[in-house]
């Protein structure tokens, strides 16, 4: 657990990730090449890639920075991946929900443009 301020950069795009985070508090922007993709809020996951990605390619994918004072709880994926098989179940779960959410919020930006 720890506390951030404002501005604070958690992780940023093509650095190696080993963990990923849930927001306690606060509010967060992803960014990918310096646009703005969302904003999470408390209760959300980030970094989540680098628990379900091949363990050759662990590169984070986008850069989030707190936009507020923030709580962030870290979660090293190895130590994930060495918890129970129910443990890890309910965080895939929540992982596949995250990411269908993502991609649906992509999909329809993409019509948008389109």
């Amino acid at each position: 657990w720890a506390k951030f301020k404002p501005d604070t950069a958690l992780i940023k795009e093509g650095d190696h990730g080993d963990s990923f985070f849930i927001l306690a508090g606060g509010y967060v922007t992803v960014a990918r090449a310096k646009k703005k993709l969302s904003v999470l809020f408390s209760g959300d996951c980030f970094g989540e890639m680098s628990y379900l990605a091949r363990k050759d390619t662990p590169h984070r994918s986008a850069t989030v920075t707190t936009t507020s004072d923030c709580i962030v709880m870290k979660i090293r994926a190895e130590d994930l991946r060495a918890a129970s098989l129910s443990c890890r179940r309910l965080f895939d779960e929540r992982f596949l929900g995250t990411l269908v959410t993502r991609l649906e919020a992509a999909n329809q930006q993409i019509a948008v443009m389109s």
